[in-house]
Order: structure tokens, then sequence, then C-alpha cells
């Protein structure tokens, strides 16, 4: 179905990014209910765009196919945070046994019992420490360090504890995550024959069925989706297991109509996926199978080597977005340049971009985290945390150099256009970088389809929480209770408007 609606403004454009994090896209689902509410309560057109860009990676990519799909289904933005809403309200399950007022008592006292003891020992055991120079963190008494009563940490607090039995529960259930994963695959140790050396894995197929029941037209069928200017654009982010390089699968058509991927390096090979007829669930399926999934996705690949001036075509194994690229801006703002340069073929015109970011993973946090849960989710916290600031700034700093020479090359044009043609021909001779198909570069390569970020803002979940205050488990992305889904709709709600100072003046 063709939408009527118009996304498209020929001078700037809205993109909206999702991170990856399981269960913690219901964080996002928040933050799009409070734009989308935000939105329509102030302007009431529903012909107009709410975003012309949506891409996300993982759990970020399901919230981004549900919302396009709406889009093009409808004709509308309009009521598309309801899509949202149902989706990980029907993702979680009830665990109304953990929610015991009693035991919520029990474990705030003991939290509270557990606080007086450290401080207590810690009291008696620092000038033990300094008399006998440290002494328990050398041999032999190194391997017994944690188990010193100074040692043991804060106890969890009640939601904390509850969090974690929930989870911990899904993990180990015989019924596995209802909706979302089937009960653990146990893969032993066959290579070495080492018993203590098994992975847990699983299938995600409950997880698939769930998205497939919202993601539907009018003949509730999954219909790939297939969008060109003037539609939503849907992106969204996997990873070639082989070549350790992300891939992009795009809504958009490249220059000769069709939709296909292109990724690898240039220099060595040259990867091309065709999906004429639309993303479709198997490409959503590579985005969102971490390296615990039972088996790797698929997908049938044509890679051209340069050298030997060879093609093949072969099944390709993909794994979850999030591991290289869990914030897809480098992603995003290439996709859109080389549009409308390469496709529209506009040269300067390329629309500028208002940036929003579903960001998962709290880069700043207070505090040092001390028992092994808190520890693990720390690392996820930095081995999955917003990385692109650094694409940000080398995109604006780009962009100041591409204006900087736009201005001095029209200077020298319009004095003397022989010097001008003879300094481009200077210029072409040491630019040494290539483009995607390994050709080199020219001078209007390098000029032509820059754009601008106008404003880029990130909505953070529990950034600058204290470690000891946070209510984050190291399972947390696989943690699908109801109580929690429905806090991490809210959170998001509520911070979206905490930042609401970074968007106000442009999402209208």
């Amino acid at each position: 179905m063709t939408s009527s609606i118009s996304t498209l403004n020929k001078n700037k454009q809205r993109a909206l990014i999702f991170q990856g994090g399981g269960a913690l896209g219901a964080y996002e689902a928040g933050i799009f209910k409070a734009l989308h509410d935000d939105f329509f309560e102030k302007d009431g057109n529903d012909n107009r765009a709410l975003f012309d860009i949506v891409a996300g990676t993982s759990a970020g990519a399901i919230n981004a196919v549900l919302l396009v799909n709406y889009v093009i289904q409808r004709g509308t933005w309009e009521g598309s945070a309801d899509i949202l809403m149902n989706f990980w309200k029907d993702v979680s399950t009830s665990t109304w046994y953990f929610e015991n007022p009693f035991m919520e008592y029990w474990q705030d006292t003991a939290h509270f019992f557990r606080d007086q003891s450290n401080r207590m020992w810690q009291q008696f055991f620092e000038p033990v420490d300094e008399i006998y120079d440290k002494a328990r963190e050398k041999w032999p008494l190194l391997p017994f360090y944690y188990y010193w009563p100074d040692k043991y940490g804060p106890l969890a607090t009640a939601e904390v504890s509850r969090r974690y039995r929930s989870w911990f529960q899904f993990s180990q259930s015989p019924l596995g995550t209802p909706n979302v994963l089937s009960p653990a695959i146990l893969q032993p140790d066959f290579r070495f024959f080492n018993p203590l050396n098994t992975l847990l894995r699983y299938d995600n197929s409950p997880m698939t069925e769930m998205i497939l029941r919202h993601w539907k037209n009018k003949e509730d069928k999954a219909e790939p989706i297939k969008t060109t200017e003037g539609q939503p654009r849907l992106l969204i982010v996997a990873v070639d297991v082989q070549d350790a390089t992300t891939v992009t699968f795009d809504s958009y058509p490249k220059e000769d109509g069709h939709l296909m991927s292109v990724y690898g390096d240039e220099d060595k090979v040259k990867h091309e996926i065709y999906y004429d007829k639309g993303i479709e669930m198997k490409h959503l399926l590579t985005t969102m199978s971490s390296h615990v999934r039972h088996k790797f996705p698929e997908l049938n690949v044509k890679s051209t080597f340069p050298n030997d001036r060879t093609t093949v075509e072969d099944l390709r194994p993909f794994m979850d977005g999030f591991y290289l690229s869990n914030t897809p801006l480098r992603e995003v703002l290439q996709a859109h340049r080389d549009y409308y340069d390469k496709v529209i073929k506009k040269g300067k015109d390329v629309p500028s971009l208002d940036i929003i970011i579903g960001d998962l993973y709290p880069t700043f946090q207070n505090g040092t985290p001390l028992d092994p849960d808190s520890i693990n989710n720390r690392v996820q916290d930095v081995l999955f945390h917003d990385k692109s600031k650094y694409d940000e700034k080398s995109a604006i700093l780009v962009s100041d150099y591409i204006g900087i020479s736009k201005v001095l090359w029209n200077y020298v044009e319009n004095k003397d256009k022989n010097a001008a043609d003879q300094l481009k021909m200077e210029i072409n001779k040491i630019i040494r970088s290539k483009d995607r198909k390994g050709d080199p570069r020219k001078f209007d390569d390098l000029i032509n389809g820059r754009f601008t970020i106008d404003n880029l803002v990130r909505i953070e979940y529990g950034s600058n929480q204290h470690v000891n205050e946070s209510d984050d488990i190291s399972g947390k992305a696989f943690e699908f209770s109801a109580h929690t889904i429905k806090y991490l709709i809210e959170a998001g709600k509520r911070d979206t408007f905490k930042y609401k100072d970074g968007w106000k003046d442009w999402l209208i």
C-alpha cells in the first residue's frame, strides 16, 4: 500500500535512531510515545511527517520496522505510538508472584541492616589493614579476599531483587521466556571435551512470531517494507559474522532502482545483498540474533573479489548489529548522503538533519560496581553504550571544512575560471581516498552531497545514577516482566520531556 503522507522537506529532515538492548527497547517505545503525543498535540496535521528516517539495531530495529510499517499501511503518523505500546505489552509476561509486599519489606529491611553491617566492619578492618600492611590482599589470604565481612557490598533493594528473580526465572525456566525466547539449548564442548565449557543458546522464534502479529497490513499479512522519496525511510543494521562488517538494510532504492545493500572491504571484497521485494522478517532476524541464538541466520550474498575478478554467490551468516554499531548514526549519515548525492543527484541540496537518539546504555555512572552482577552490568554498559559522538563531531567538522572549501572555490571561480580549472586538476591528482566501489575519488566527490547535522539530542536511560541506586541488573536485556516493561515505557516518556529543551523548537 502506498502512503499518502508527505515526509519530504527539501531543506531539512528528521531522523529517529533506536539502539538495541532487548527488553530495554520498551524505553524507546516510551520515548516515541512522548514525542508522538507532543507532536500531534501541537500540530494536529496528520499529513505531516513526524520523522523522515527511522533507523535501529536489534530491539531498536524491531521498533523501527513496526513504526514504518504502520505509517506506510495507514498513510499517517498519528496513532503510530500505539503499535509500539501494544507490542511491548504483548511481549511481556506477568510475574505477580514476585510482587509481594511482605517480600519487598523484608528485602528493604535486610538492605538497611547490610549497610549498617558494612559500615561497622569497614571501621573495624581499616586500622587492621594499616597495621598489617594490607595482608588480606597478599598471598596466602588473597583467595579469600571477598569472604571478609566488609567486602560483601550492599544487598539488593526490593526492586532490584524482583528484577533479578524474574530474569533468573526466565533464563532457567523449562518454558523459556514467553513470547521472546525458547528454553535454554545447551551446547556442550565437544571440541575439547571440557564439561565446564558449555554455552547456553536460545531460539528467538517466539519473538519472531510476536513481531509478525504486529507487522501486518489490512489483509493480515506481513508485507515487505519498500519505500521511496516522500515516504519514511527504514534503515536497520546487522553484522556479517565472517567479515566483522556492518550491513545496512535500506527501504529506499539505489541509483539503479534495486533495493540492495553493499558492504565489505573495498580493496579486497565487495558484498551485495538484493531484496527488491522489500525488507522482510529474514532481514530483521539478522539484526536481532545475538551470538547465543541456536544458529546464525543466513542470507544469500553476491561477493566480488577485485584482485582476481571473480564473483561467487553463497549463504553468509549474520549476527546482531549491536556488536559493532548499536547506535547506527554513521550508517544513517552515509545512507542519507548516498541517496541524495547518487540517486536524486541534487548535490549540494542534500537536506540537513535533526536527529533524536534513544540511548539505552548509560555512559556516565557514579560509584564503583562491587558485586559480580553490578560489574557485569557495567561491562555491558561500556560495550554497548552510544559511541557515535565521535561520528557526530567528525560529521560536523567535515561539514565545516566542506563549507570553507566551497566558499574558497566559488571565490576562485568568480575571479579566474581558468585558474579554478587548473586548481581542480591539481587537486584531483593528490586525492588518495577511494569510493565504495574502489574507484579514486575526485574533488567534486568530496564537496558535493555534504550536509549538516543541525540538531542532535540523545535521550539517555539511567544516566548519572549511582551504581548502588540503580535498579538495573546484568540480565536487564532479557527481563521481560510486565512490571519492568511498564516501568521502562514510563521512564522513556519521563526522560523525553526531561530533554525537551533539546527538541521542542524543531519537532513541530
